[in-house]
């Protein structure tokens, strides 16, 4: 692999590279990036490319060299810093060797939208602009998948309680990449300004709300343990992303409900 390596890039290449942390970008031949990666260390990172061998585990490194036309580098303060703007890149770009988990990997969003009196769907997603289209009022974007995730099932298990699940008007949407909608009928409309409230990181009022209705359902006091572990999950997400994020966004004077996934990093950056 050395020969293909250096017959792009030049023998002399890694010898150019810094030492130090940075972002790596490898483009095709109309200059669109095509992997995005980051490393400790630049120079041996990049070595590992020239030296890549024809193991399977050295498959990918491979293709992405055979595929490139250019390479090119950018050196950062810290590792962290290399990790942000990598995200970002990877995010904004969506490089075709990145893309194996890619939508996966960007930053979640959660929305609402009131399809009609009484009726409300919530969804779960990482690719806004189709959720938008179809109507749903969305806040984001958040960083833990993990956190958003779990509030967003326990959602799905608590409204039951609220509304009547309607699969039905779950079909409607069709089938979105990663992306989960669940739909309920019979649904108060003060649900929407108290969910709105909890997206935003403005109001925790759907969390108190959601903790009296349940107080008198027998179904949701049999199954107390559980339901308390969702409330928790629930108030997780809300104090540790939304509030979070909301506060950021003052910070900034940005008073908007939802950011591109690829500013979401460099918000936080400027503010440390």
């Amino acid at each position: 692999m050395s020969k293909a390596f250096d017959k792009k890039w030049g023998d002399d290449f890694i010898r150019t590279v810094p030492l130090g942390p940075g972002v790596y970008i490898f483009r095709n031949d109309k200059a669109e990036p095509i992997y995005v990666g980051k490393a400790k260390s630049l120079r041996r990172r990049l070595a590992q490319y020239r030296l890549a061998t024809a193991k399977r585990a050295h498959r990918k490194m491979r293709l992405i060299v055979r595929n490139a036309e250019t390479l090119e580098f950018q050196s950062c303060l810290s590792e962290t810093e290399a990790l942000l703007l990598e995200n970002q890149l990877i995010q904004k770009h969506r490089p075709m060797f990145n893309v194996v988990g890619a939508y996966a990997f960007l930053y979640p969003y959660l929305g609402l939208k009131q399809t009609a009196a009484r009726e409300l769907a919530l969804c779960y997603t990482t690719q806004p602009e189709i959720l938008e289209q179809h109507g749903f009022h969305l806040f984001g974007a958040f960083r833990s998948r993990d956190l958003v995730t779990a509030a967003f099932d326990a959602l799905a298990e608590l409204f039951p309680y609220i509304g009547h699940d309607d699969p039905a008007q779950r079909v409607a949407f069709g089938r979105i990449a990663y992306t989960r909608i669940i739909c309920f009928r019979q649904v108060d409309a003060e649900w929407v300004p108290l969910l709105t409230g909890l997206f935003r990181g403005e109001s925790g009022d759907a969390l108190q709300k959601l903790f009296a209705i349940l107080l008198e359902k027998p179904g949701a006091r049999r199954h107390a343990e559980a339901v308390q572990l969702h409330l928790k999950q629930l108030r997780a997400f809300f104090v540790s992303e939304a509030v979070r994020l909301r506060t950021a966004l003052r910070q900034h004077g940005r008073d908007v409900s939802m950011i591109p996934q690829e500013e979401r990093d460099g918000i936080f950056l400027a503010l440390s």
